[in-house]
């Protein structure tokens, strides 16, 4: 589990007078959180060409998910139009968060967007992003798809502010906003006293995944199926498609023929 130091802390505010949510913190924690978690299970760090949006993509989807009222587990996998590469996003209800660079199946730009709450069934969305920016992402899909309006940035060292209308909230207060009037708003509501916090979210970079959950997998998978993965090899190297780590399993439970 990552350290205390690697705990990224976002806010939840309530502009009274305006009734509009805002939500800011830093990725940065997480970001550091990546680096030591990918040293120490072996995985390739990101070509140097994707920091930046792969940064930028952490804290739009971060910010997302802090600015429920409710914890959910999101998936979110996407890719911009002729990239060869896509992403994995998880981002569970205790606040870990991974990522993962995968080969695109295609290059035309798609996003898919997968959410739960505890003991609900899973939904799925998909939206067609109309740029190549995790920042404008995030607020197509609150409008398309929560029919929510929302406004979102984020500065180059990862800190970033979202707000959301409430009902009967003042939106027009923050659309226009270029970003640093955007964080200036806050700073100048919560210098006022026009705002209450409504709570925090902790996020740190970790997957759920395990040697006992890929174990259990390929145990659940009918015999034929792995049969079929491991062929005549006592062991088959597996990557975890949420984080990309590696894992060695070993062959059991299959009948060799």
């Amino acid at each position: 589990m990552s350290e205390l130091k690697n705990m990224a802390r976002y806010r939840r505010y309530l502009i009274k007078d305006e009734n509009l949510l805002v939500v800011r913190g830093s990725i940065g924690p997480v970001i550091a959180g990546l680096h030591e978690y990918n040293s120490r299970h072996g995985i390739p760090l990101p070509p140097g060409e994707l920091n930046p949006l792969g940064q930028e993509l952490l804290a739009a989807t971060a910010l997302a998910a802090v600015s429920l009222a409710e914890r959910e587990s999101w998936g979110w996998s996407l890719t911009f139009d002729g990239m060869d590469l896509g992403f994995f996003v998880g981002i569970e209800p205790e606040g870990m968060i991974c990522v993962n660079v995968l080969a695109a199946r295609r290059r035309k730009a798609s996003v898919m967007i997968q959410r739960q709450k505890a003991g609900l069934p899973l939904t799925q969305s998909h939206i067609s992003p109309r740029s190549p920016s995790p920042r404008d992402m995030v607020q197509q899909y609150f409008s398309e798809v929560d029919q929510m309006r929302a406004r979102l940035d984020i500065k180059e060292n990862g800190e970033g502010i979202l707000v959301h209308a409430l009902p009967g909230g003042n939106f027009d207060a923050v659309k226009d906003l270029d970003r640093d009037m955007l964080f200036a708003y806050l700073d100048n509501a919560l210098g006022a006293g026009r705002v209450a916090e409504v709570g925090e979210v902790l996020l740190f970079y970790e997957c759920r995944c395990s040697e006992s959950m890929i174990s259990r997998m390929f145990d659940n998978l009918p015999e034929a199926k792995r049969k079929d993965l491991f062929g005549n090899l006592q062991s088959v190297e597996v990557e975890c498609p949420r984080c990309g780590r590696k894992y060695r399993v070993e062959r059991r439970n299959t009948t060799i023929h």
